[in-house]
């Protein structure tokens, strides 16, 4: 193959990469997406804690990119607010407390 040919097939997927992160996503896909109830992303966006987009005036609508950015800023909040992540998922403080 060409560097010309390699250059092509790159550039092409780079686009349909890119196109795919501009998906919209209305209100039950964004809270599937997100892994979180109807009513927690209600309360997120009625507090406006989370991106969204409301052309018509009636139905909320998401980006992808949008809420995988979100998602990064909020985890990387939580990181220099003194938690970690345990090697199962769950969140721990760094803080010990002691026993009352």
């Amino acid at each position: 193959m060409k560097n010309s040919e390699i250059k092509n097939q790159f550039e092409e997927i780079k686009s349909l990469l890119k196109k795919g992160d501009n998906k919209l996503l209305n209100f039950v896909e964004a809270a599937k997406y997100l892994s979180i109830s109807h009513s927690q992303l209600y309360k997120y966006t009625s507090q406006r804690k989370i991106p969204f987009h409301k052309p018509a005036g009636k139905y909320l609508y998401f980006f992808r990119h949008e809420l995988d950015l979100w998602i990064k800023r909020n985890d990387e909040c939580r990181l220099t607010n003194g938690e970690e992540k345990s090697e199962d998922g769950s969140q721990e403080s760094e803080e010990e407390t002691e026993p009352p």
